[in-house]
């Protein structure tokens, strides 16, 4: 019986991205990280994850939402206020991620059907 591998990678990409809800500029930053993750043959689509410091915290609502990963730990998350909307856990980061990702401490993701994720 063959065991699928399941791991990911991180890197730092110097080129502006932003994150918007609708017209909103949530997040801009070009110190982002992206981390690629597979499992056997499948691989995941890229996420980009923005340093904490580069996101408007105006639009940060702290949330009791957590869920484990067995590559990258215990994530916790935000939902996200802008436009007069709310959006349940649309963000997540890793508090003490796992030594595999461990360069995504200090940076948070958002879900890319609740938040658009673009090169700026």
């Amino acid at each position: 019986m063959t065991k699928t591998i399941h791991s990911a990678g991180v890197e730092a990409v110097e080129q502006p991205y932003i994150a918007k809800l609708g017209k909103v500029t949530i997040a801009h930053s070009d110190q982002v990280m992206v981390l690629k993750e597979w499992a056997g043959e499948k691989t995941y689509p890229p996420v980009v994850y923005f340093p904490l410091k580069d996101i408007d915290q105006d639009c940060l609502l702290p949330s009791d939402h957590r869920t484990h990963c067995p590559i990258k730990g215990d994530a916790s998350y935000y939902s996200i206020k802008a436009e007069g909307q709310t959006l349940e856990n649309a963000a997540w980061f890793y508090s003490d991620p796992l030594p595999l990702v461990a360069d995504v401490k200090g940076y948070v993701a958002f879900y890319p059907d609740k938040v658009t994720v673009e090169k700026a």
